[in-house]
């Protein structure tokens, strides 16, 4: 017999995503994979203390679970918030664009109202105009529950009760519990970091990290080798020469 050893390292990995000219966030996928994937790799560690890895964190993925702990959203939280009754025309068509942004046979067909709804918008064979007209105000409420809901980690069902009967109830929720659901999922959220300094400080998981962006070596040794991928690529000035 011999002794196996092996280190276990998950990479916790997010570009970073906020435009600091605009204020504005286009991409909702700190909050997303951090109520699924983060949130929950931690949880499950937290249930079996005798296990132990090492975790590294990038510092831009950092930086944006704290920009959502002070208030800041992205363009799908801000449409998720808004009332269904009160969506523009180009809020309306993002919601109808971006709102199934999941694997259908994982996290769509196994809920009949989600995909109830994936296939009344018919991707890719209509446009979100032509596919608008057959959305109620109640399909638009339901789907901003549900492009949410798919993304919570299923640990958080089981430990909330609450947070499970809304699941269960699967449809027709009002204003007011979608508002309390997206209001749990930044709860949830901001449990992410909390959640790693405890494993941390406990002893079972190491805590690492990399540069702020978290660039690929082969850009950090020389940034001209960015062309072997993309040819026309804008490079700094001062490499050019």
């Amino acid at each position: 017999m011999h002794d196996i050893h092996l280190a276990i390292v998950w990479h916790q990995h997010q570009p970073y995503y906020p435009d600091d000219v605009s204020g504005g966030n286009p991409m909702p996928w700190v909050r997303l994979h951090g109520t699924k994937d983060y949130w929950g790799m931690a949880k499950l560690l937290e249930e079996a203390p005798e296990f132990r890895a090492t975790i590294n964190l990038v510092p831009s993925l950092l930086v944006q679970l704290q920009k959502y702990q002070a208030g800041g959203e992205d363009d799908h939280l801000r449409v998720s918030r808004l009332p269904a009754d009160g969506l523009s025309t180009d809020d309306m068509h993002y919601l109808l664009d971006n709102f199934f942004m999941v694997h259908p046979d994982h996290n769509i067909r196994p809920f009949a109202r989600y995909n109830e709804l994936y296939e009344k918008r018919g991707l890719g064979i209509d446009s979100a105009a032509a596919a608008a007209r057959r959305f109620s105000k109640r399909d638009i409420l339901d789907l901003q529950c549900w492009s949410n809901l798919v993304w919570i980690h299923p640990l958080a069902f089981e430990q909330d009760q609450e947070l499970a009967a809304f699941r269960t109830k699967g449809h027709s929720w009002s204003e007011k519990e979608k508002l309390w659901f997206l209001a749990r999922q930044m709860e949830l959220l901001g449990e992410v970091i909390p959640l790693h300094k405890k494993l941390a400080d406990r002893g079972q998981v190491e805590l690492s990290t990399t540069p702020f962006y978290h660039p690929i070596l082969p850009l950090l040794w020389d940034k001209r080798l960015a062309r072997q991928a993309m040819p026309e690529v804008a490079l700094p000035r001062h490499l050019e020469g």
